[in-house]
């Protein structure tokens, strides 16, 4: 259990690193919440932590390089790429979601944690198309629900639970969602590309 200025030096020494492992720690540690006890800390944390990020635009810009290596598995000609015949969905479908409604989050300011919530924000705080941002939302969704149906027939089949899913084995309407789920993955990164290309 560490102090509150304890949290604050680790959370300041991560800021002025920002390499690959710090970035890691940085995408866990930064959506933290408060539990149990004194929430108070917590938001007071929270107030530190976005002021010291708001406009630190070298850390934005790691967390936003960093973002971009889950790239959603769609190909030049939009078909799926796949690794092994499966693809991720976790990795590079809800990932490019939840990390870009972070750093949005992160760079407004906001203290908000779920990443629909933060969409909305972002929303508001960067001026985005509203139409856009539900569309992000919707494709969130889905992939979140793609993940639990798959989750809940490999726990029916006494399987591993993964996040890996072979494309062909989902009939094709969940495969034209899907394609669409990734596409919007690839549009939201395209404009926190843009937003942060300081």
């Amino acid at each position: 259990c560490l102090s509150l200025e304890e949290w604050k030096g680790i959370f300041a020494e991560w800021i002025h690193r920002g390499d690959a492992p710090v970035l890691l720690n940085a995408t866990i540690f930064f959506d933290f919440r408060p539990l149990w006890g004194d929430h108070e800390l917590a938001h007071e944390l929270r107030e530190w932590l976005n002021t010291r990020i708001k406009d630190n635009r070298q850390f934005l810009r790691h967390m936003v390089e960093n973002a971009l290596g889950n790239r959603p598995p769609l190909g030049m000609v939009r078909d799926f790429v796949v690794d092994g015949g499966t693809l991720d969905l976790k990795l590079n479908g809800v990932s490019p979601f939840v990390d870009a409604a972070r750093i949005f989050s992160l760079a407004a300011g906001s203290g908000e944690t779920s990443t629909i919530r933060r969409l909305r924000a972002a929303c508001e705080a960067w001026s985005m198309n509203k139409g856009d941002v539900e569309g992000w939302i919707e494709a969130f969704l889905y992939l979140q629900l793609l993940r639990l149906r798959l989750q809940h027939e490999q726990c029916e089949a006494g399987a591993a639970l993964s996040n890996r899913v072979n494309p062909d084995s989902l009939n094709s309407l969940d495969r034209r969602i899907l394609k669409e789920a990734f596409r919007q993955a690839r549009k939201l990164q395209a404009v926190m590309e843009k937003y942060f290309s300081f």
